[in-house]
């Protein structure tokens, strides 16, 4: 996001009239240099679909005080993800309403993807925790004391209660996970 505080901004998008403080939480983006990201910068070109420099026969190339508004992105925010609309800017004057309809069902795949990706993790991690709690419960119970002393009977003693006391949270989570 362009955080300079020009006298003018204005959005570079044929067509557009919005200027940085005419709407508040409008953002204004630089167009990536070519050293930045080549491909990035040649897809904004591309979707900005400016004219040809008059007289000259070379695609139109932004200066590094070129900005666009937020309002040309689905979102209304560029996102640094490849995979989303977002990447490259869509939404203009110039496309027709079909092509936004599909820029749409793009979103819309997209945060399908993004959301079943979280449940995908989140129920890896329930299957960890799962496997965690079956190992615990297959520890077999402590034998016959092996030592006859004071000492290694109390710590025993404590042991077995600590370990009762695990057996005991083990069985409350296996049903905590299985409502």
């Amino acid at each position: 996001m362009d955080s300079s505080n020009s006298f003018h901004v204005t959005c570079c998008a044929i067509g557009c009239t919005n200027r940085r403080g005419d709407k508040p939480g409008f953002c204004f983006y630089r167009i990536l240099s070519e050293k930045e990201n080549p491909e990035r910068r040649r897809l904004w070109i591309c979707a900005l679909r400016r004219a040809s420099v008059p007289g000259e026969n070379k695609q139109w190339q932004p200066s590094k005080y070129t900005r666009l508004c937020s309002q040309h992105f689905i979102k209304g925010a560029k996102c640094d993800d490849p995979l989303s609309p977002d990447w490259v800017p869509s939404i203009f004057s110039h496309i027709p309403a079909t092509k936004k309809t599909k820029r749409e069902k793009d979103k819309e795949r997209y945060e399908q993807h993004s959301r079943m990706k979280n449940k995908r993790v989140e129920e890896k991690k329930k299957k960890d925790a799962v496997d965690v709690l079956l190992d615990l419960s297959s520890v077999p119970d402590a034998g016959p004391a092996p030592c006859d002393n004071k000492p290694c009977k109390v710590n025993i003693a404590r042991l077995q209660r600590e370990c009762n006391d695990l057996r005991e949270e083990n069985s409350k989570l296996k049903e905590i996970i299985n409502i």
